[in-house]
């Protein structure tokens, strides 16, 4: 009996992971890249092309901000007058 126990608590401690590989092993065959769900080895996207195209000489520059445009919002008392 004690066998049985034994592989028991491994099966049960293993399956999430088995669980999760199987389904990234899905996604992988369906065309899926990147999901995160296993780490992956490669580096960013975004992050090689910024190093590609970075110039040393070039000055950081600020993009500039949109302005907010704020909804004219009544008081409250006008609001209660209405409802009422």
């Amino acid at each position: 009996m004690t066998l049985f126990q034994e592989y028991a608590l491994l099966v049960a401690v293993s399956l999430p992971v088995i669980v999760i590989v199987a389904i990234q092993v899905f996604l992988f065959i369906s065309g899926e890249r990147g999901t995160l769900l296993l780490p992956n080895l490669r580096p960013f996207a975004s992050i090689v092309v910024a190093e590609e195209d970075r110039d040393e000489n070039a000055v950081p520059t600020r993009q500039p901000v949109a302005e907010v445009v704020r909804p004219v919002v009544e008081p409250v008392r006008e609001l209660e007058r209405k409802a009422a």
